[in-house]
């Protein structure tokens, strides 16, 4: 069984400052994650000197632009140190780490080259083969995934060389049991993805060892599947756009020699294979895999030879054939999609019977080349929304979904919207949606009951008319209510003697009613007359959908202006000081209280309960010998309706005290 489960740490490399010549470069598809494998042809074993092929090698290297590299014939401990510091962190300074050299065998070590900023690598480590030369294996996790159907394991190969029939057998071998490891790797836990490839040194798909690699078997999980897939002798002129050996057919010399092969374009020895996982149109998948630089215009001759390479140009073709007799192949893998952080769906407070409506914005986070996003959507009680399926390309803008939520009734909604997708990190998401429906306000004049219209009588007297207060409430308040929005309150009529104490301020009223403090102005009013005027007060639900309008409260205000010292309808001034018997008694509702007043005078009028406390005062302050009247409407200092029981009147004036018991009932 492959061994997972060694985390290795990786190495990174120094930074050198060489010139590079301009090259023509083939791009990469926007953020795909490309596989490289390359067989350098005996790198090293000078250390990290600078070697005369490094130049090339790092034109090679800018051009390619891979995120992870499978190296091959590295001869020595120093080269993949080498190869990172003199090649690949020159030409992208300090994004390249390396898991080191990796001894396979017959004299030959191979390296994983890796950029951290876009993969995390671990379990590196050499599996036994039984060929000349083991298999070099990694972990590869694309940065920010957290799941295995969004990794893939890498294996690194180099088979047996040779057209013999033994050469061929052995290769037969090799991939029997390599075929056996990749098929013993539990799936579950690493996930069922991988990448495979190298030097294989096939001749064709008639080859033991290919064959073994990409057949049914009783079991599938590490059955290869070849994206090219060519039958017969890859060899022919017709597979020239395929072939990876050798790039020079007239070699360059290097002192000491690398040792190339030569003999031109017409071998595909170099191959990347992969799962059928990755080849299912489903999640991570392959776009492409390729030789670099192979234009199938060269077969049997020099890659950079006439006519000029229209694959990669002339700079890059001239560095291909002055590094190695093999080209680079590339794979180019699509992630898979992603789904982007959802907004919680808040509604906030909405009135019964609105229309209440917000967006679900839902986005695939997979930088293209990607997997679409494919979801559906379930919606909690309370809560509709359009159930799919829906589908967001990568890089395309995210969609929008109306949900509704249900305002027949008053109250809380709370639940989660349940989206299913397939992207592999993020198979459900619960998007929390919120909301309010509040019944409507209700405004009145009175906190126990709906009373539109009241009148207030500032009573009969010659001068200094006591204040008066009109009480708003929003009538039997609770949680899920909306707060009464008063915009106005305006007087008309009374010949402009009525106006409300300190201006009228829009404010908005829950559980606690608002007074309203009225003042009658004698200034300049005729003696003997009686004065009114209306207090309309206009109002309705705060301002949240499906705010409605109240009807308006209005208050009738009268006030009669007595004249002289004399009694209520021209009778004398009061001979002594009087409080007067409530009337009715027992009472209802509202109680009508007086009380004689001999000459001008301070004047406490109030009702207190038994525990003698104040619940209300009727008049306060100086007032004109007469006889006075006042009207109760049963209401506390507070506002509120005071329960039935025993209250007592009280009178203070000059000097004295005079008491009225008074019975209010239910």
């Amino acid at each position: 069984m492959a061994r997972f489960g060694m985390d290795f740490a990786r190495r990174g490399a120094g930074l050198c400052t060489l010139a590079l010549a301009a090259a023509t470069l083939i791009a990469t598809p926007a953020h795909a994650l490309r596989v490289v494998t390359w067989n350098l042809l005996n790198y090293g074993p000078l250390g990290n000197t600078v070697t005369p092929r490094q130049a090339a090698f790092r034109t090679v290297m800018e051009a390619i632009d891979a995120d992870v590299v499978i190296l091959q014939e590295l001869k020595d401990s120093f080269s993949a140190d080498s190869f990172v510091t003199n090649v690949l962190n020159v030409v992208e300074p300090g994004e390249w780490a390396t898991s080191g050299e990796l001894d396979v065998q017959s004299a030959e070590l191979m390296a994983v080259c890796w950029k951290p900023a876009r993969l995390a690598v671990s379990n590196v480590a050499v599996l036994a083969n039984a060929g000349p030369r083991d298999m070099l294996q990694a972990l590869i996790k694309p940065v920010g995934t957290r799941t295995n159907a969004a990794w893939f394991r890498l294996y690194g190969f180099h088979l047996k060389a040779g057209q013999t029939a033994p050469d061929s057998t052995t290769r037969r071998l090799e991939c029997a049991d390599i075929r056996a490891q990749l098929n013993t790797v539990n799936p579950v836990v690493v996930g069922s993805n991988f990448v495979i490839g190298g030097d294989s040194n096939f001749y064709g798909a008639f080859e033991g060892g290919y064959i073994r690699l990409t057949e049914s078997q009783a079991d599938n999980d590490g059955r290869c599947k070849d994206f090219i897939s060519l039958s017969g002798d890859w060899g022919m002129p017709t597979y020239a756009p395929y072939h990876t050996q050798a790039p020079c057919s007239s070699c360059p010399v290097y002192s000491p020699s690398p040792g190339f092969s030569g003999g031109g374009m017409d071998d595909r020895f170099d191959i990347l294979l992969s799962s059928y996982s990755l080849q299912d149109g489903l999640g991570m998948d392959v776009i492409n895999t390729f030789a670099y630089g192979q234009d199938g215009l060269h077969y049997n001759s020099n890659i950079n030879g006439a006519p000029t390479n229209s694959a990669v140009g002339q700079t890059i073709a001239n560095a291909l054939w002055a590094t190695s007799d093999h080209l680079p192949v590339v794979m180019d893998l699509r992630l898979p999609s992603d789904i982007a952080s959802v907004a919680p769906v808040a509604f906030g407070d909405v009135l019964i019977g609105a229309s209440a409506a917000q967006n679900l914005v839902v986005a695939n986070a997979a930088v293209a080349p990607a997997d679409a996003l494919d979801y559906s959507i379930a919606s909690p009680a309370g809560f509709s929304a359009p159930a799919g399926p829906f589908s967001g390309a990568a890089g395309s803008p995210p969609n929008n979904h109306a949900v509704t939520m249900d305002t027949a009734s008053p109250g809380t909604r709370n639940g989660d919207l349940v989206l299913t997708t397939d992207a592999p990190d993020s198979a459900t998401v619960n998007v929390p949606a919120s909301g309010r429906v509040l019944a409507h306000a209700v405004a009145s004049l009175d906190s126990g009951a709906v009373v539109q219209g009241d009148t207030l009588d500032f009573g009969a007297l010659p001068a200094s008319f006591p204040d008066l207060e009109a009480r708003i409430h929003n009538r039997g308040y609770v949680a899920l209510q909306a707060r009464l929005a008063v915009s106005g309150a305006v007087i008309t009529g009374g010949a402009g003697h009525f106006s409300i104490v300190g201006g009228f301020t829009p404010l908005l009223l829950a559980g606690v009613g608002h007074s309203l403090t009225l003042h009658f102005d004698d200034t300049n009013s005729t003696a003997d007359s009686t004065y009114e005027a209306t207090l309309t007060i206009s109002s309705g639900d705060e301002a949240l959908p499906g705010a409605a309008a109240q009807p308006d409260l209005t208050v009738l205000l009268r006030a009669q202006r007595t004249g002289g010292a004399t009694g209520v309808g021209g009778e004398p001034a009061p001979a002594q000081l009087a409080l007067l018997a409530p009337r009715p008694n027992p009472a209802r509702g509202a109680v009508e209280l007086g009380f004689d007043l001999p000459r001008r005078a301070a004047v406490d009028l109030a009702i207190f309960d038994l525990g003698g406390r104040r619940v209300a005062t009727l008049a306060s302050g100086s007032l004109e010998a007469a006889r006075h009247r006042f009207r109760w409407d049963g209401r506390d200092l507070q506002g509120g309706r005071a329960p039935a029981g025993l209250y007592f009147v009280r009178l203070t004036a000059l000097g004295h005290s005079q008491a009225a018991r008074l019975v209010v009932l239910n």
